[in-house]
């Protein structure tokens, strides 16, 4: 079967090879693959940058994808053929701390498939129920593998933020994150303001605006003057920042209102240099997110079977044998979110 797989390390360094098809243990369950979509951690490791130095290649790629089982275990009674389901990224421990916490997102051993362990690149998967999600026949696979990047941000904004309805949120990177990031801020009743630069303009600030948010290009104009300009004020209530560009973290310290928040879900390319103590003068609670954990799958699930993310604006679809292409169309801006079929 075609895996689509992580060879070298180096930039690119990948290649659509056959595998053998693999054979599920008794607690395990065999995932047909339907639709996969490349994440931005993805285009970190096909860049192989140093943030992902700790991949060990050959690996077969990905972690968001939608799928249905095709086999079962003996031992495994909470799935039977031909549920559609969904996959967490995390394989967990269960035995650490942060899991007898019940922070299984951030077990201190866990292995993220397609990093630490093969992924879901591929035609079929093994996989203990225990990382399945089922899926409604009400949402398409396509729709689907959106899940995983969805349940990032109700993990970052339902979970690890301050923001209420009625807020002014500044939402930085217009990437699939950052309107995912902003569909979410809606659907807490808090009006997001997307932030992006003169490469964004041929695709994903015109989409933004497609959704019916307000951007502002700061090539053009500062954050200041747009919001002057837009609300007749210079600060917003909170930042979700989804870029990792790391001179952002301290201009979201500038324009964030005093005692505000900001939340960081972008993963930093680059060591960040921000001056603290605008944050402690300000009171801003800094928050973190990472992942996800198992209710923040089933919300998402709800949010898009119901409708209120939408996602079919961001996809274009390719075949497993064209990943170079996706990966590279993905870096040069063209598509928002690459989706191959299995």
């Amino acid at each position: 079967m075609k895996a689509i797989r992580k060879i070298e390390r180096k930039h690119g360094g990948i290649s659509v090879d056959n595998i053998e098809p693999p054979t599920p243990k008794e607690d395990e369950v065999l995932v047909q693959i339907k639709n996969a979509s490349i994440c931005g951690s993805d285009i970190h490791a096909y860049h192989f940058a140093p943030t992902h130095h700790f991949i060990q290649p050959p690996v077969t790629m990905g972690h968001e994808c939608s799928g249905q089982v095709v086999e079962i275990g003996k031992n495994v009674t909470d799935y039977k053929l031909g549920d559609r389901v969904v996959i967490e990224p995390i394989v967990n421990c269960g035995k650490c701390e942060s899991c007898l916490k019940g922070n299984h997102h951030i077990c201190n051993n866990f292995n993220i498939r397609g990093m630490h362990r093969d992924g879901i690149f591929t035609e079929q998967v093994a996989v203990n129920p225990k990382f399945l999600h089922k899926i409604p026949d009400t949402l398409s696979f396509e729709k689907a593998c959106l899940v995983e990047p969805t349940s990032v941000l109700t993990h970052a904004i339902l979970d690890r933020s301050d923001i209420k309805a009625g807020d002014l949120v500044l939402v930085t990177g217009p990437g699939p994150i950052g309107l995912l990031a902003a569909q979410m801020v809606k659907v807490v009743g808090a009006e997001p303001i997307v932030v992006g630069i003169y490469s964004d303009e041929d695709v994903r600030l015109p989409l933004i605006r497609e959704f019916g948010f307000q951007t502002i290009n700061t090539s053009e104009q500062s954050i200041s003057e747009a919001l002057n300009e837009k609300y007749g004020r210079e600060t917003v209530h909170a930042v979700v920042e989804c870029s990792g560009a790391s001179p952002v973290f301290q201009t979201s310290l500038e324009v964030v209102v005093k005692g505000g928040s900001i939340t960081l879900v972008g993963i930093f390319a680059n060591q960040v240099e921000a001056n603290l103590s605008t944050a402690v003068r300000k009171e801003i609670s800094i928050y973190t997110s990472f992942s996800q954990d198992w209710v923040n799958f089933e919300r998402a699930i709800k949010l898009l079977d119901e409708g209120a993310i939408r996602t079919e604006e961001m996809v274009a679809y390719y075949q497993p044998d064209d990943a170079v292409d996706a990966f590279e169309d993905a870096i040069a801006k063209k598509v928002p979110k690459p989706v191959f079929t299995f």
